[in-house]
């Protein structure tokens, strides 16, 4: 059971279907019995103080469980009042907004649709990508810019120009080297952290550090994606020195930018 904190109300739990067994839970009944959903709930919430310090005073307003193909289920618990949550997600569209005037311009759209062939596709592309960092919180909005209320817009960045993030190291299992690599192929050169690979028996394990993380829901969409591909994620401990003996370092330090340019 893995724990990261989206907000002092807000925890994230990636638990395996074993680890709910467990826990004396059907995967089966818990999905359609609201009581013992409840129960599980609790359960993870309970076992959440003793790794992450958060606000759980005002109960569990809302939940989010989503069944992951590695075995594993996502699940989001808020203790935040609805109004509040609402409150923070309107604040959350008013920045996206903005960035999206900042970096999707009508002048810019403009020269894209003068384009053709090639270039358009290319222009294209450069949008997607732009498009797809706004909507994951990876793009920052200038401090400079004032909102209709007069207030400042709310910069994630840090002095360095990088958002703080808490998100731990983590180590991703694949058992097919080929669903690694194709993995890998997918993420933009703002992804290629930290990352060393071993093989291990028949397994590939790549250890990655999330410390130069531009926000926390970038390193959560990295390990979404991952178990998408037949990842399996858990957190790391002794597995390091663990594989130096025992497995074979493929490659180190630069493991997702390498196995990006394989495909």
């Amino acid at each position: 059971m893995f724990f990261w904190k989206i907000d002092d109300e807000t925890i994230r739990c990636l638990i395996h279907k074993e680890e709910i067994s467990n826990m004396g839970f059907d995967l089966q009944a818990i999905s359609t019995d609201s009581r013992q959903m409840e129960e599980f709930l609790n359960a993870i919430v309970t076992s959440s103080k003793n790794y992450i310090d958060w606000h759980t005073e005002n109960g569990i307003q809302n939940y989010i469980a989503r069944s992951l193909p590695a075995d594993q289920l996502l699940v989001t618990i808020s203790c935040t009042f609805p109004d509040v949550a609402i409150d923070r997600d309107l604040d959350q569209i008013k920045k996206m907004t903005t960035a999206l005037k900042d970096k999707i311009t009508d002048e810019r759209l403009a020269k894209v649709y003068a384009l053709s062939g090639e270039e358009k596709e290319k222009a294209f592309e450069e949008i997607s990508r732009d498009l797809q960092e706004v909507c994951m919180g990876r793009v920052d909005v200038d401090e400079d810019k004032k909102t209709e209320e007069g207030t400042e817009a709310v910069s994630a960045q840090t002095e360095d120009g990088k958002q703080k993030t808490d998100f731990p190291p983590r180590k991703l299992v694949f058992g097919d080297f080929s669903q690694l690599v194709r993995f890998c192929s997918l993420l933009g050169e703002k992804a290629h952290l930290y990352s060393t690979l071993y093989k291990a028996d028949e397994e590939y394990v790549m250890l990655v550090d999330f410390s130069d993380c531009e926000s926390d829901a970038q390193a959560v969409a990295f390990m979404i994606t991952a178990e998408e591909y037949g990842g399996k994620a858990g957190e790391l401990r002794y597995e390091e020195a663990y594989l130096e003996e025992h497995g074979h370092r493929m490659i180190d330090g630069n493991a997702i930018e390498v196995l990006s340019e394989m495909s």
